[in-house]
Formats: C-alpha cells, sequence, structure tokens
C-alpha cells in the first residue's frame, strides 16, 4: 500500500469515526415455557446452558465481533475482548491484508 493509499485510507476512516453503533455482550439465553415463565419470582434463578467461566458473545449491532471475559472493575461490570471473529490486520507497511492467528476458530458464530 503506498502512503498515499495509506492517506487516503485513514481519511476514509476519519469521515465515519463518529457515527455511534450499538455494542452488547451476550451471556446466553434459555428457552422457558410459559408456566415456567410464570413460575418466577424476585430471587429465582435462570438457568443458562453455558457453562461457567466461559467467553459472553460481543456483537456491534447485530453482527457477531468476538468473544470476551466478564470482569468487574471499580464496581462495574466489564468485558475484556480476548478473541475477534475473522480479525484481519492490514499491513500498512506492505499490500497484504493478514487474518490473525486462530482468530474465532472452532467457535460457532450463532446468531441469538
Amino acid at each position: 500500500m503506498t502512503l498515499d493509499q495509506q492517506q487516503s485510507f485513514l481519511q476514509e476512516i476519519q469521515r465515519i469515526a463518529d457515527i455511534e453503533l450499538t455494542v452488547r455482550a451476550e451471556l446466553d439465553q434459555s428457552t422457558l415455557t410459559y408456566a415456567e415463565l410464570l413460575d418466577l419470582e424476585v430471587g429465582s434463578l435462570v438457568q443458562l446452558p453455558r457453562p461457567t467461566g466461559e467467553n459472553v458473545d460481543i456483537y456491534v449491532e447485530e453482527a457477531l465481533l468476538g468473544w470476551g471475559e466478564v470482569l468487574l472493575m471499580d464496581g462495574r461490570m466489564t468485558v475484556r475482548l480476548s478473541d475477534l471473529r475473522n480479525a484481519r490486520v492490514v499491513e500498512l507497511e506492505g499490500d497484504e491484508v493478514a487474518p490473525e492467528e486462530n482468530a474465532g476458530q472452532g467457535r460457532e458464530a450463532n446468531a441469538r
């Protein structure tokens, strides 16, 4: 990629830099019958199929971005991005676009 191409690319990115996107972290989902739903009370537990300690799904709008781990920082729940789905790195010195090693391998990209 030439210097002019790099500058043009960065200018295009700057044009859209202020667009706001919704990002959400999804723990998991479960299916309940109507009767089970009516039985829920404050303090009820809803079991989720995902094992404890497994990463949560991170979405940008409706697209799966990757996976992260839930952390507690300064009394707030946060998510640390640990893996990107189909991650790609643009090499600014060369002409190639190379995928990151093992990014998202072995994971299902289930839309929820």
